[in-house]
């Protein structure tokens, strides 16, 4: 089943929608107008990453399924299927999957000027950003409002405000719950670290100049290697390794290119160094690997 195979959203009315195998998201207006909200969306895929930005209004993202980390301002935080993170007005964010398993993430931009006391209350929500959906509230809220929002039902627009308001006081509820258990501050991502996550993600490819990448940031590369091991919890080098070995597993998966086309996107010197390096990583060559998969 494709992944929104039984996500249908009417486009009448809309002023931006964009629907792909892989995503979905929907802007404002919607075939009715739901107060607060300005656009919904959902990503499915296994690359996923986003690269550092703010927005003048607060984001709300869910992960239905997979894991990854994800930074707001200067706090990194590790994320995994049932969690939900919330980014305030200003706050620059950024992030990425991590590992190769399947990954979904609902996400949600609001304004909240006409509900003063949910404002306030969300603003007052402290650096903890993070916090797990144990009971599924979030998850089947997210769903509902969807179904509605595609469906033809009288009264749909109600139904799927009514959804959300609920869902913004749930949210609320268990970030309140969860303050009363942290023990700590979550980590401190320093400014270089994002920038290198940042580069790293953007730009997939085995034949990293990280010592130019250290030069521009007026860092040595063996103090960058330090921090980046000290923030990330692996080094430099494996953390490369690891987006090439993924992000090749994936095009193997999802697409019909040649082995010497995704060896060449990777920038490696030949198809050869390729297949020894995937090899190494995953006991096949990627030739192999396709066949299996197919």
């Amino acid at each position: 089943m494709k992944p929104f195979e039984n996500v249908k959203i009417s486009t009448s009315g809309m002023i931006n929608q964009l629907q792909s195998e892989r995503e979905l998201r929907v802007d404002l207006p919607f075939q009715f107008k739901l107060d607060s909200l300005i656009y919904i969306g959902i990503v499915d895929f296994e690359t996923w990453t986003v690269s550092s930005h703010h927005h003048d209004h607060f984001e709300l993202c869910f992960v239905a399924e997979g894991k990854g980390w994800f930074s707001i301002d200067d706090y990194l935080y590790d994320v995994q299927k049932g969690d939900l993170f919330l980014t305030k007005p200003g706050q620059i964010h950024q992030g990425a999957v991590a590992g190769e398993e399947p990954y979904r993430l609902y996400y949600f931009g609001f304004r909240l000027e006409e509900m003063r006391s949910l404002e306030t209350a969300f603003y007052q929500l402290g650096i903890h950003c993070t916090a797990d959906d144990e009971k599924g509230v979030v998850k089947k809220l997210c769903d509902l409002i969807f179904q509605e929002i595609g469906s033809s039902n009288s009264h749909a627009a109600e139904m799927a405000q009514g959804y959300f308001m609920q869902m913004l006081v749930s949210i609320l509820r268990i970030y309140q719950e969860k303050s009363s258990t942290y023990t700590q501050a979550p980590i401190t991502l320093p400014t270089h670290v994002k920038r290198v996550l940042t580069h790293l993600h953007e730009h997939v490819q085995y034949h990293q100049n990280l010592d130019e990448l250290a030069k521009s940031m007026h860092i040595s590369r063996s103090h960058l290697d330090r921090e980046f091991k000290k923030f990330m919890g692996v080094s430099l080098g494996h953390y490369v390794r690891g987006l090439c070995i993924d992000r090749a597993k994936y095009w193997l998966r999802e697409s019909t290119e040649s082995v010497t086309s995704i060896a060449e996107k990777l920038q490696f010197e030949s198809i050869h160094t390729f297949s020894i390096f995937f090899k190494r990583f995953t006991g096949v060559s990627p030739r192999i690997y396709r066949q299996q998969l197919q």
